[in-house]
């Protein structure tokens, strides 16, 4: 029993699918038309209006202020010989876009009906035009003519669905009415009569010649005719061909025949009729087929939006379940590993045998061909590790003395000695059969085995999962070196010497690279380590294999990647900081979710790169791909002066004139794109503007560039587009700018600048004299100002200074005493804080703090002055005063208790619009204290003392919301109407125990 490598696979698994729609930026899900421009564009018509796509973005045209369309929807989209735009619209005519004008046609200049379904060029140059209501032909010169049908047709109800021009230029007519297949003879129309004898009523719906230049037709329900010389013969596809109605239909220059239908996409390709197997198309009506110029197939559908179908890099062999492992035999014969058994390929065609089914549903880590053809499989549970020599079977378990039964990889050295990693350590199996295991008392410190590689100087080198490298020599380890030693990581992927000698290592940390190396003499000296930060934009790389063409391949944590090897071997001698990496996806075919970090991928016999992936097999060959041959299109889209468009080419491109740049113009900016529809997303540009830039700017995937104040002159605007395969533009895309000067710019404005300086500086001499006797009477004048300002100042700084100090104290600094200082015998302190203030002030930007404090302690202020209340500072959110200071008070204590109580009434009415609420917490103490002013700048009247200390120590005993009180001050009004509460023992740092008090 066998089955193909390809499983029957269709001619459609070359293909990556890929499809846009409203939800995709395209706007609409119905591509009623879809054709490519020669400026590279693929142009969409739908319902609301044209989409112009460069594979990045969108563009849409319709009826706007801007005069871009002259109607809402596009129906119909022809570009003629000329490079003339025409669109039809569902209901409002049609128009002529050219370079220099517009032109609409609609039933009141000759349609038969504004709702245009089908344009055409022919070979003669005629535009013909198929509407719901009739046919006509517009010619070179202008005219508008309309053919004749033949007696016993309608002419006026004929409802036209497709022209088509066939390589002898006969114009062909399909129509939505019964027995709708005509042939243009001379100016008439006439219906065919090879279907006339085969059925009585028919609906053609699709025409196209194939390459022997037979007509292959569509008719409906009735599947798919060839007709050639006179005869029509019915085609058995045994797809759905044969009964759902064929909408579209194109003959690519290859022979092969691509088929729209009302429930999908087929095609007819190496003389099979195969249907398009992916469910996205699956109930989708397709309106019409095109190659773009990149050979990519694009379509339009009902509902589904546009789709582009792509030839892909890798061959996709999906198996539904995760591959370890990938080897080739002496024979040929692949062998592949997988999480449910051990898969055999010969000549690219499935086999089973004796070691398929005995490893059948069993998770297989590693396979490994020997010199002598046996196979070395790893198995990750019981029986453990196989050898299979063709006829026989041999396993080892922990049975047999294996060091543990999940193997992960083996091989076999040129002493015929057989290692064997596992999760718990490595087992050396000797020809006679004896086992030798290494385990952490026998020196191997982390037993977990996660790649094994034997040496040109027979040094076996073990990788482990976090404790680095063991080198084996002999049956003993020689030799250990970790990250402690240079290496870019600890967790060893792959280990190998195939690119240059070196030894290379694969970990999750990156790559390291060690040349000039002598395993038997100890470790390495040289580390060169590459990872995301030089060069290969990640750090995690799982194995590297080079290919027949010198090619780098990358397994990693991103997928499947690519470089030139030699810029990898730079890069690690540090010659390069910069690599240039190619990243594979979808659209090149690797439809999968990527390879996994112990997965072992090889290259086989042929080149061939068989890449090991979480859902099957992925193959490049490096031979039959073919890169992307067709350089890259460039295009200028807008031009825009200060904001203003003075260029658009986004809707048809025009010849770039001159762009004039008046004086004063601050800012160009230039918009343009590239096509390339293989792989748009690694389009990239290189720009430079002469007189500005003396080289191209290195490669960007920007698509938008701004000058500003560009110095007069000329200056020409110079565009590359750069494709994924480093192909450029075929020739640069330029505007010219010219700069104009200002006056001042000019030279001759510097001649009468010095002739006019000359003829001043005598007049100035002459004016000079006269004017020292005025300029004496202004400076005593401004003297007499000066001084009446110099007074102002000084009494605006007394009026300062009395608002930051008491007036005894301003007055005592005014006559030059510098330190002063009063002892009072009893005074009353208070403090207050905000609760939690840095938790509420958080997620709150610095000047909205500052704002709600400052918002609370003016109220705070105002309340002091009227109160009678010293206020001392503000500390953060802390508020300080005093009452008995600098002048005594008897009734210190009374007057701030009201004060503490008022304090919370400003605080509740602050919080009824506060953005930031808050809440306080108010001490109070009573006692002696000291006041005054101390140092020479900067003066700030301040109070000290034991009765301060205490009141801030009130403050924080006090609970959110109330005013806490010391024994002392409670002494001083306890005979008063203020009510207080039973007394609160509290442990005051630095006090002790004291009783205080709550105010009610």
């Amino acid at each position: 029993m066998c089955v193909t490598l390809q499983a029957q696979q269709s001619y459609f698994d070359n293909y990556v699918y890929q499809s846009w729609n409203a939800f995709g930026s395209l706007n609409g899900t119905t591509a009623t038309d879809i054709v490519q421009t020669r400026d590279g564009y693929i142009n969409i018509g739908t319902y609301e209006g044209l989409a112009r796509f460069d594979g990045v973005i969108f563009t849409t045209h319709k009826r706007s202020s801007e005069n871009d369309l002259t109607f809402g929807s596009v129906r119909a989209i022809l570009e003629d010989s000329h490079g003339n735009l025409w669109l039809g619209s569902n209901d409002e005519g049609l128009q002529k876009i050219s370079a220099d004008s517009k032109k609409t046609y609609s039933m009141q200049n000759g349609l038969p009906n504004n709702s245009v379904r089908a344009l055409m060029e022919d070979k003669a140059g005629n535009i013909w035009i198929g509407t719901a209501g009739g046919v006509v032909y517009i010619t070179p010169k202008g005219h508008m003519i309309a053919p004749q049908f033949e007696a016993g047709t309608i002419s006026k109800g004929t409802i036209a669905t497709k022209l088509f021009c066939d390589r002898e230029g006969n114009v062909w007519l399909l129509t939505a009415n019964d027995r709708g297949l005509f042939f243009l003879d001379g100016e008439i129309f006439r219906t065919r009569p090879e279907f006339d004898a085969l059925y009585e009523n028919y609906f053609a719906t699709s025409i196209c010649q194939d390459s022997q230049g037979a007509y292959i037709i569509g008719l409906g329900e009735h599947g798919l005719f060839r007709m050639k010389d006179g005869s029509a013969q019915q085609i058995q596809t045994n797809t759905m061909l044969d009964s759902v109605p064929t909408t579209a239909c194109y003959v690519a220059p290859d022979g092969v025949i691509w088929f729209g239908t009302e429930r999908g996409l087929a095609v007819y390709a190496n003389g099979t009729f195969l249907t398009y197997p992916d469910e996205t198309l699956e109930n989708a009506k397709i309106n019409k087929i095109i190659r773009d110029r990149e050979n990519n197939i694009w379509i339009a559908t009902d509902r589904n939006g546009i789709g582009k179908l792509t030839h892909g890099k890798f061959k996709i062999n999906r198996m539904g379940s995760t591959v370890n492992s990938i080897t080739q035999d002496r024979s040929g014969k692949v062998w592949v590993a997988t999480d449910t058994g051990l898969h055999c390929y010969e000549n690219d065609v499935e086999v089973y045998n004796m070691l398929t089914k005995f490893t059948d549903g069993l998770r297989i880590r590693d396979v490994q061909a020997c010199r002598n053809g046996d196979l070395l499989v790893s198995c990750y549970t019981k029986p453990g590790q196989l050898r299979y020599d063709g006829k026989s079977i041999q396993f080892w378990t922990t049975d047999e003395g294996l060091a543990g039964n999940k193997v992960r990889v083996a091989i076999e050295t040129r002493s015929n000695d057989l290692y064997v990693g596992t999760t718990t350590g490595l087992s050396i199996i000797h020809p006679d059969g004896t086992i030798k295991n290494f385990k952490q008392r026998d020196g191997l410190e982390n037993e977990y085995v996660m790649a094994i590689y034997e040496d040109t100087n027979d040094v076996v080198w073990v990788g482990t999962d976090g404790g680095g490298i063991y080198l084996f020599d002999h049956d003993e380890i020689i030799a250990h070196f970790s990250s402690e030693d240079g290496l870019a990581g600890n967790v060893i992927f792959k280990i190998s010497q195939e690119l240059d000698g070196a030894f290379w290592i694969c970990s999750g940390s990156g790559i390291t690279r060690c040349p000039n190396f002598n395993s038997k003499n100890g470790i390495p000296t040289i580390y060169e380590n590459i990872n995301s930060e030089n060069g290969i934009q990640t750090d995690s790389v799982f194995q590297i294999l080079v290919d027949s063409t010198n090619t780098l391949w990358m397994t990693s944590n991103h997928g499947i990647s690519s470089a030139d090897a030699s810029d990898l071997l730079d890069a690690a001698e540090g010659h390069l900081s910069t690599i240039n990496v190619k990243f594979y996806n979808r659209n090149d075919g690797l439809v999968s979710d990527g390879p996994t970090s112990t997965a072992k991928s090889f290259v086989d016999k042929y080149g061939r790169i068989w890449f090991a992936m979480v859902d099957g097999v992925a193959i490049y060959d490096p031979v039959k791909v073919i890169e992307n041959p067709f350089m890259p299109l460039v295009q200028i889209e807008t031009v825009l002066i200060d904001n203003v468009t003075v260029l658009d080419n986004r809707l048809y491109p025009h010849e770039t004139d001159t762009i004039t740049l008046q004086p004063g113009t601050k800012r160009v900016v230039i918009n343009y794109s590239g096509i390339s529809f293989d792989s748009p997303e690694r389009l990239t540009f290189t720009h430079k503007l002469t007189g500005f830039e003396d080289e191209f700017c290195a490669p960007t995937t920007e698509r938008s560039m701004s000058y500003t104040n560009l110095r007069p002159g000329k200056h020409t605007f110079y565009l590359n587009a750069i494709n994924g395969e480093g192909l450029y533009s075929d020739q640069a895309e330029a505007v010219l700018f010219v700069q104009k000067p200002y006056i001042y710019q000019m030279p001759f404005f510097w001649v009468v600048v010095s002739i006019i300086v000359l003829g001043s500086i005598f007049l100035i001499f002459y004016l000079k004299q006269k004017s020292i006797l005025r300029e004496n009477m202004r400076l005593e004048q401004m003297v007499r100002e000066r001084t009446a300002e110099v007074n102002l100042e000084k009494a605006k700084a007394d009026e300062l200074l009395l608002a930051i100090l008491p007036q005894q104290i301003a007055n005592e600094l005014k006559n030059g005493v510098r330190s002063i200082g009063q002892d009072f015998e009893d005074v009353t302190v208070l403090f207050s804080d905000i609760v939690e203030f840095t938790k509420t002030s958080s997620g709150h930007s610095a000047s909205e703090i500052v704002e709600a404090l400052n918002n609370l302690f003016t109220k705070f202020d105002r309340r002091a002055q009227r109160s009678g209340v010293e206020k001392i500072k503000t500390i953060g959110d802390a508020y300080m005063a005093t009452c008995g200071v600098p002048e005594p008070n008897p009734n210190h204590a009374r007057i701030m208790v009201d004060f503490a109580k008022g304090m919370l009434e400003d605080l509740e009415e602050y919080n009824k619009t506060a953005k930031i609420p808050f809440k306080i917490r108010i001490g109070l103490n009573c006692g002696p204290a000291t006041a005054g002013v101390i140092g020479r700048t900067k003066f700030i009247y301040d109070v000290w003392g034991n009765t301060v200390n205490v009141a801030s120590r009130m403050e924080t005993a006090a609970t959110p919301g109330s005013i806490r009180v010391s024994e002392t001050l409670y002494q001083h009004l306890k005979d008063s109407d203020v009510r207080f509460s039973e007394g609160i023992e509290c442990n005051i740092k630095g006090k002790g125990i004291m009783t205080t008090y709550d105010i009610l």
